[in-house]
């Protein structure tokens, strides 16, 4: 797999690894999986809350 980066981008993974000492790849590689990692929290968060309006529509409606 290939991904385009912009100059600017490039610019920041080079500044990232020179302070931290890391390459450019495994930045990326970080980078990607606490994306996913957060990407996957705000799905099981918002699955939780449908979930949670559900049960407060159905015990809403057992004492209508």
């Amino acid at each position: 797999m290939e991904i385009e980066l912009s100059d600017e981008e490039i610019g920041n993974l080079n500044k990232i690894g020179e302070l931290t000492g890391v390459n450019k790849k495994e930045i990326i590689k970080i980078a990607l999986k606490a994306y996913l990692e957060n990407l996957r929290f705000q799905m099981e968060t918002e699955t939780w809350d449908k979930l949670s309006d559900e049960a407060l529509i159905n015990f809403e409606k057992e004492y209508e």
